[in-house]
């Protein structure tokens, strides 16, 4: 019983990883798609003023009083959230026209907007003393909804205005009240509902019944739409105070969203989504968010929202101010780096640019030697043709020389011996020349390929700079100039590219270095390369054995590995090998 108990626990732990991944993936979806709306906020703005501009063009052609009260009506409604001084004005305008003051109801209707409004802007005073010129009696019950409705959000907004205790309890009462009030009052179907009630539920515990009802109704409005926004907005309340941070942030972020899309300027939801990320650490959304927030209140005339977000301005602006200075002081030594490895490989260039003059040097020398011996090998050949005419001609005398002869031919003896090596010497000297030919070309062939590469590790460092410089000059994304700062893209390409000219470079020296390296190695325990490779670490491991340079630590630096891990594959390769004592001398003379 203990293993599946045991494996059901693993299984658990597992599925909440997942969990918790994909939440905060979702999060920064959102994230990254709230920072593009932000982008486009001002097509959504276009898209309002031109709505505005249509409804003022057809009052001005419009000659039907109930038609022109209508449109006035649907720009106060634009303008509700938008502007509160232009909504304002055409509240005041509707409620002197002859049309409206004929309507029952609608002067008080219009009071009730006038005062939420108010409320809104900040502007509590008149909001109060507009609510308290409507007389409770002469209200209809369609309008006692949002009479109630204007109280409670009134005095929600004054509790949270206030910073003294004693008075944000009492308004805290008198919202209470006026909800009591409403929730008797409010019909089941409405908005209010959804907003008051269910909120009003929460605060009560039943936390669970609320948010599942607005949810549910959530899916009826699009996103872009006041409704959405505040139910969004309600929603991320509830599940902040039920103990849910990540809902919390999802629809706070879903809210702010919708107000950019709808053009909304009296939000909170900025202003809350900046708190969020300055706690999570990120300081530049947190000041990007903060200062859109006043930004729209300055527009709106909230004097309360602008009040709200100011407070957390100087503790966002110093955090960013922060980030920004260490991430200049990061570029700065990164631009001085940059400029030192730039030094280092001039100086690398010079010194192989001295080397291949060196090199070029010794192939004249090499090349006089070569002429040299093929001078005196002609005049050996020159010298053996008249030997041989000499032996002719005494061969050719008279019988009397007969026994000079004899003697004579000993000398011929020696003389053909000499010959003989005189020819073995030109023989060994012809194929010297030819190995000091390929010799050569092959280190013309190892030059051209080291200076290829080290030119294009310049143009690469240059090219990172110069985007480096870039970035630095047009004020690019930060995020972004600082991933490309710790990115080791470049230099793992330069380190690969090197790795596959120092390949190339040994295998045009000794052409048959993996068999004969092999040929070493016990049967079964040779090394296999894969498909595309040159050399693998290991061969690279012995090469650099076989040019000399034997210090496990510099081969270690060669390799970007530990000491320790060179040793390992040393002792690994000589237990493989047919001779382990004499192998790395046998690598060492291998052609």
């Amino acid at each position: 019983m203990r293993t599946p108990i045991f494996l059901l626990f693993i299984l658990l732990l597992v599925s909440c990883s997942r969990s918790g991944n994909d939440r905060a993936a979702e999060l920064q979806e959102l994230y990254v798609l709230l920072d593009t709306e932000i982008a486009n906020s001002n097509k959504y703005e276009k898209e309002k003023n031109d709505r505005i501009i249509a409804y003022k063009r057809e009052y001005d052609l419009s000659t039907d009083k109930f038609q022109r009260t209508a449109l006035i009506n649907k720009l106060i409604e634009e303008f509700n959230a938008y502007n509160a001084d232009s909504a304002l004005h055409y509240i005041s305008y509707n409620l002197q026209r002859p049309a409206v003051i004929a309507t029952p109801g609608e002067q008080t209707r219009l009071l009730i907007k006038r005062a939420d409004v108010y409320a809104h802007a900040g502007l509590f005073s008149d909001a109060l003393n507009t609510m308290q010129s409507i007389p409770r009696d002469s209200l209809t019950p369609a309008l006692l909804e949002s009479y109630y409705a204007t109280y409670c959000a009134l005095y929600q907004y004054l509790s949270e205005y206030t910073t003294d205790h004693e008075p944000a309890l009492i308004y805290e009462k008198q919202r209470s009240a006026y909800a009591d009030s409403l929730s008797r009052v409010i019909d089941t179907g409405s908005f209010n509902h959804l907003v008051f009630v269910m909120t009003e539920m929460a605060r009560n515990g039943e936390s669970e019944k609320a948010i599942e009802a607005l949810s549910r109704q959530l899916e009826d409005y699009p996103s872009g739409t006041r409704e959405y926004s505040i139910l969004a907005s309600t929603l991320a309340y509830i599940y902040k105070t039920a103990g849910f941070p990540d809902d919390y942030k999802r629809y706070l972020a879903l809210s702010a969203i919708s107000d950019v899309r709808g053009a909304v300027k009296e939000n909170m939801s900025f202003r809350e989504v900046a708190t969020v990320m300055f706690e999570d650490g990120d300081v530049d959304r947190a000041n990007r968010y903060l200062k859109k927030s006043i930004a729209d209140a300055n527009f709106y005339s909230a004097l309360m929202r602008n009040a709200q977000s100011s407070k957390m301005l100087p503790v966002i602006d110093e955090a960013y101010a922060a980030v920004q200075n260490d991430l200049t002081d990061r570029l700065r030594t990164m631009v001085w780096v940059s400029s030192i490895l730039s030094v280092i490989l001039l100086v690398t260039i010079f010194l192989i640019l001295k080397q291949f003059r060196s090199l070029h040097k010794a192939k004249d020398k090499v090349s006089l030697a070569n002429e040299e011996l093929r001078r005196m090998s002609e005049r050996l050949r020159e010298a053996n043709n008249e030997l041989k005419g000499k032996n002719d001609d005494l061969s050719a005398m008279s019988e009397e020389l007969r026994q000079t002869n004899a003697a004579l031919e000993g000398k011929n003896g020696e003389l053909s011996l000499i010959s003989e090596q005189l020819k073995s010497t030109n023989i060994q000297l012809a194929a010297r020349n030819a190995e000091l030919r390929d010799f050569n070309q092959t280190k013309e062939q190892y030059a051209g390929l080291f200076m290829e590469y080290c030119s294009s590790a310049i143009s690469s460092l240059q090219h990172y700079q110069q985007s480096l410089r870039k970035l630095t000059v047009q004020g690019g994304n930060r995020a972004a100039l600082l991933k490309k700062l710790e990115s080791t893209e470049i230099a793992d390409q330069l380190l690969k590219n090197f790795y596959v000219r120092f390949d190339e470079a040994i295998l045009n020296i000794y052409p048959s270095f993996v068999g004969k390296f092999n040929a070493l190695l016990n049967p079964g325990e040779q090394v296999v390369l894969k498909s595309g490779e040159l050399l693998n670490t290991e061969l690279r491991l012995y090469a650099l054995i076989r040019i000399g340079i034997d210090d496990s630590a510099k081969i270690a630096d060669f390799l970007r590995c530990s000491i320790s891990t060179i040793y390992t594959y040393r002792s690994k390769i000589r237990k493989r090998a047919i001779n382990p004592d004499e192998f790395e001398n046998e690598v060492r003379n291998l052609d």
